[in-house]
C-alpha cells in the first residue's frame, strides 16, 4: 500500500511499503510496446468498472510515476478522489529502461 503523506497536511513524503518512493519524469523512461498496451487496457478497465471516464483516471495519474528502492519496478502511486482511494500500477523492469543517463537521476519530492 502507498501513502502520500501530503493528503495529512503535513507535507512528507510519498511511501510504498515504508519505502520513500522517488518521482520520475515520464520522458526519462522507455517503455515496451507491450507495456503502454497494458497500462492502456488497465485504465480503459478501471474507468469502466468505475463508472469513470478516462481522462479522469489519467489526469490523476499525470506525473505520478515513482521509482521505488531497492524494488526495480516502477510505479504509477496516484489517488482518485471520485472513490475515495489511493491506487497504484506495478511496470515490471522487463517493460521498462531509463533514457539516456537518466538513471539515478530521479527528483525527490
Amino acid at each position: 500500500m502507498f501513502t502520500d503523506e501530503s493528503f495529512c497536511g503535513c507535507g512528507g513524503d510519498v511511501k510504498l511499503n515504508n519505502r520513500k518512493a522517488f518521482r520520475v519524469l515520464l520522458f526519462d523512461i522507455q517503455f515496451t510496446e507491450r507495456a503502454m498496451l497494458l497500462i492502456g487496457q488497465g485504465i480503459k478497465s478501471f474507468a469502466e468498472e468505475h463508472s469513470l471516464p478516462e481522462f479522469i483516471i489519467k489526469q490523476h495519474m499525470k506525473n505520478k510515476l515513482y521509482f521505488v528502492p531497492p524494488s526495480e519496478n516502477l510505479y504509477f502511486l496516484f489517488n482518485v478522489p471520485e472513490l475515495g482511494a489511493d491506487m497504484h500500477i506495478t511496470i515490471p523492469p522487463c517493460h521498462w529502461s531509463f533514457v539516456g543517463d537518466a538513471k539515478g537521476n530521479y527528483t525527490v519530492l
